[in-house]
């Protein structure tokens, strides 16, 4: 038999043989739902995983790159019958695979960007302050101000212009509501999550120490995020947050949520907008944040919200998460086709979601599809919805 300790290390030892071989996971598989090999769906891989245990298989760069072939989007870990955490299963693999020095060299680009760079597109801390071009006098006291309420952007919308106006918008909503709030701006480093999905554990405590420095330092007692993997992965910094006398971790959806019933949001009537909301799979399936952005969506008038199928815990991956997206990039946009094809059947115009990956996915598969779908982040449509102040949109203290 041979030895892969690496699996006692974490913990992991018993998982190849507890699964039952139901074929839970592989029904719900992104990968598998387009490659339709059992190779390449959580159950095969479970299997090859106890072949190598056995002796039968190598552990070789064939095994490493279907370990790579993966979104990390827990739909097989929530409909595990035997209650097997498949996902980290597979970060532990790949933790493994790293060290072998199999790693798939668009994987160990984004590792190398994130320690060396503090992102994920090798851009460094400077041009985290790109985004603020046009909003530079409203943003231009925020940065490093001390403050109760800090706003954690993420290497995606702070980075990528696509989604630049994610975070204007979230600006917009945050000085109509009068927020005080903090940005951290190019003291922001990257949350860590490419890092875990890369099997870089140890590196992740890295990030922490870094993003919860700059935190301490400003007084901040709730953080807002843009990116369903941010605040997955601020999670696991437990052990510093717990030091914080706990620090609470809020998704844009949340926020925004709480300052409508706050009545600090007021909305003007919209055009008859017919939407769609695509839960994010981190945020359905982990955060479990899924009224939130439908409270939102049916609080403004004239938006009416249409139910994806399937949509909230059963939701589908976009296919941009786990770094299926820089690894196989062409495989990555036939699963947002996947996704896409389910908004097409529904009457809506277009599709919000609250991850910027997703609308990356989106984005990409629209062009690749010639599908003509608007896709927006809550935020933005929040924004675009706020009734203008001097239309009565002042708000009674």
């Amino acid at each position: 038999m041979t030895n892969l300790n690496f699996l006692e290390k974490y913990g992991q030892e018993d998982e190849p043989y507890v699964c039952a071989s139901c074929g839970n996971c592989t029904l719900v598989c992104p990968v598998f739902r387009d490659l339709k090999w059992e190779s390449y769906g959580p159950r095969g891989k479970l299997h090859i995983v106890k072949s190598i245990l056995k002796g039968e298989s190598e552990f070789d760069e064939n095994f490493a790159s279907k370990i790579f072939l993966c979104n990390l989007c827990e739909h097989c870990t929530s409909v595990c019958a035997t209650g097997i955490s498949l996902d980290r299963f597979w970060e532990v693999i790949r933790a493994e695979v790293r060290q072998r020095g199999l790693m798939p060299r668009p994987a160990q680009f984004v590792l190398d960007s994130v320690k060396s760079r503090g992102d994920i597109m090798w851009m460094g801390s400077a041009d985290r302050l790109l985004w603020m071009e046009d909003i530079e006098d409203t943003v231009k006291d925020r940065i490093l101000k001390p403050a109760k309420i800090a706003y954690f952007l993420g290497c995606n919308v702070s980075l990528k212009s696509q989604l630049h106006d994610v975070a204007k918008s979230m600006i917009k909503i945050l000085e109509y509501a009068e927020v005080d709030y903090t940005l951290l701006a190019d003291k922001e480093v990257c949350c860590g999550a490419p890092l875990g999905w890369a099997g870089n554990f140890e590196g992740i405590d890295e990030m922490a120490e870094k993003n919860l420095e700059t935190i301490r330092s400003l007084g901040v007692e709730t953080v807002v995020f843009s990116c369903p993997s941010c605040i997955q992965t601020w999670m696991e910094y437990s052990k510093y947050l717990k030091e914080e006398n706990g620090i609470e971790l809020v998704t844009a959806s949340q926020f925004i949520n709480r300052l409508i019933r706050e009545k600090r949001l007021r909305f003007e009537e919209q055009p008859l907008v017919t939407v769609t909301f695509h839960d994010p799979c981190i945020s359905a399936r982990v955060l479990k944040v899924i009224e939130e952005p439908r409270e939102i969506i049916d609080d403004i008038p004239g938006v009416y919200n249409v139910e994806l199928t399937p949509s909230r815990e059963d939701t589908r991956c976009c296919g941009s998460h786990g770094l299926l997206d820089v690894v196989e990039p062409v495989l990555s946009s036939r699963i947002a086709e996947m996704r896409l094809r389910d908004v097409t059947v529904t009457p809506a115009t277009r599709v919000v979601t609250e991850c910027p990956r997703c609308i990356l996915g989106f984005d990409l598969a629209k062009f690749t599809t010639g599908y003509e779908m608007k896709v927006q982040d809550i935020t933005q449509l929040v924004a675009e919805s706020l009734l203008p102040k001097d239309e009565g949109g002042d708000l009674e203290r």
